[in-house]
């Protein structure tokens, strides 16, 4: 008897035991759950199901889940992991009322030793006491505290201000006869401004971007293979231009450190050096963290000043207020009238509507996720009760988008001018809870005073001098690449080609910026 294989009958058998495997595994693996946990969504696939959906969709996955569910929290199944979404204002307030029970800590260990390569003697140190379980000390909160105390509305944070402004002006007014001549991509061009500037204010005269400028494209090799850097599977092979990036980075950071810093960069820089030494580590580990800490430096500030220029070039009446708005902070000189001196600390207190765009920008195109995890069993706002070894996590993006909170989630520039401005934008019951673009409680951005004065200095600085244009002739809304697990404002997945043009009057005209203290 002559067999012959049916193809139609084998794939229908295969499918078969990978339905039976799948309900088997969510079945035995699942993770059980209680009736007092937040309420369980359940998988379209069993098992796997969501982490399909994470893989596929990214942080996007959750604004598809919590539509689904209209409970302030829920319960996904990841594998045999347990995974709470908190969406609402009260929740989130209650999260950050609980940094032990709920810690954010764990997080910085787990996905720093996976993105820098740091050794087991350097995890051992995150380690110790990661959680301040035997008082407030441990290298962690060490690292964090200094890092407050650097970058917090001071000496420390002027000093990075005045360097970046003055980096970025230098850049500006070296740039003009390229810019007459030619396109350039947005995101591109203000990659390399950030990369360049940022990491000069950074690190000083000295900084190995100035010294090593392949440095930049290793970088931004290594941030477009984070997801993959995170699995820390093979990286060689899965990952190959992303490890190498951070190794060459590494390595230069290791010469960097070798060379005592202190005296010739940032508060944040020689803070960061200092806790460094004091527990141990090598330079060469020293470097490897840094790699981590470029992360929080680089990877949201630039496609937030490429959303913020996009809102305000691309509406025309927006511009003009913007422009009026900045004429009363920024003066000329009496001995020198094409210097234009921008006042930066005025920025937040006189240019308000620059701010307001700015803050709706920020709630509108952050859209990463606040990580926790349940140090123990913890009852959230007497409501839902969280098991010990779960992740907990804040979707910024579903928080940022409640139309309860919100209203209208259209782009309104003028949303977050005071109440009482005729041309304010009203929302429901917005609170610090359901406002999270630098995150909230423990993991509350330290570098978000330097963020926001970057971002708003750059901006001003192109909204008063410049013109900006679309090359296709019409702007185009910018749609973001919501891929990395690690960002919390995405770029877009397509680079808007622009002309940058000096405005007619202001050709010779050059920046000084006053004291910023």
């Amino acid at each position: 008897m002559e067999w012959r294989l049916d193809i139609p009958v084998v794939i229908l058998l295969l499918l078969i035991l990978i339905a039976t495997f799948l309900l088997l595994s969510d079945r035995f693996f699942a993770p059980k759950h209680q009736a007092q946990e937040p309420p369980l969504i359940r998988q379209q696939i069993p098992f796997v199901g969501h982490v399909a959906g994470l893989f596929l969709h990214g942080m996007k996955y959750f604004e598809f889940t919590s539509a689904k569910c209209r409970a302030p929290a829920y319960t996904l199944n990841v594998l045999s992991a347990k995974l709470y979404v908190v969406t609402s204002p009260e929740l989130v307030a209650a999260v950050s009322r609980s940094p032990k029970s709920l810690s954010f800590n764990p997080f910085i260990s787990e996905i720093g030793i996976r993105l820098t390569e740091a050794d087991q003697a350097t995890r051992a140190i995150i380690d110790d006491n990661l959680n301040g379980e035997r008082g407030p000390w441990g290298y962690v909160i060490e690292v964090h505290d200094r890092s407050v105390e650097a970058m917090n509305v001071g000496k420390g944070l002027d000093y990075m201000t005045n360097s970046m402004m003055t980096e970025i002006a230098s850049h500006l007014e070296s740039s003009n006869d390229n810019f007459t001549k030619s396109t350039v991509n947005l995101y591109e061009w203000s990659r390399h401004l950030f990369t360049i500037c940022s990491t000069s204010a950074l690190y000083g005269s000295n900084s190995p971007f100035l010294t090593q400028p392949e440095l930049e494209k290793a970088f931004w090799d290594f941030d477009a293979d984070l997801n993959l850097l995170l699995v820390n599977i093979a990286p060689t092979f899965i990952a190959r231009k992303g490890h190498y990036g951070r190794r060459k980075i590494a390595n230069a950071f290791k010469r960097y450190f070798e060379i005592d810093p202190t005296g010739k960069s940032s508060a944040l820089a020689e803070a960061r050096y200092a806790v460094n030494q004091k527990f141990g580590l090598s330079t060469m580990n020293m470097g490897r963290l840094e790699v981590g800490t470029l992360i929080g430096v680089l990877v949201n500030t630039v496609p937030a000043l490429v959303y913020l220029l996009y809102h305000v070039f691309s509406d025309e009446s927006l511009l003009k207020d913007l422009r009026t708005e900045l004429e009363s902070i920024i003066s000329t000189d009496g001995s020198d009238r094409k210097l234009l001196i921008l006042d930066i600390s005025a920025l937040k207190e006189n240019s308000l509507l620059l701010l307001s765009t700015f803050q709706e920008v920020l709630r509108v195109y952050t859209r990463g996720a606040s990580s926790r995890l349940v140090m123990e069993d913890t009852v959230l706002n007497n409501q839902y009760l969280l098991k010990k070894g779960a992740i907990l996590m804040i979707p910024q993006s579903v928080i940022h988008s409640d139309t309860l909170v919100w209203g209208s989630n259209d782009f309104h520039a003028r949303r977050f001018l005071k109440q009482g401005s005729v041309t304010q934008v009203p929302t429901k019951r917005s609170s610090a809870a359901s406002y999270r673009p630098f995150g909230g409680g423990a993991s509350l951005c330290p570098g978000r005073h330097f963020a926001s004065a970057e971002i708003l200095g750059v901006a001003a600085m192109m909204i008063y001098k410049h013109e900006l244009s679309p090359a296709c002739g019409q702007w185009r809304l910018p749609i973001p690449n919501p891929t990395s697990l690690a960002t919390n404002v995405f770029p877009p997945k397509t680079d808007i080609e622009v002309r940058i043009r000096t405005r007619p009057g202001m050709e010779d005209t050059h920046w000084g910026f006053s004291s910023i203290s």
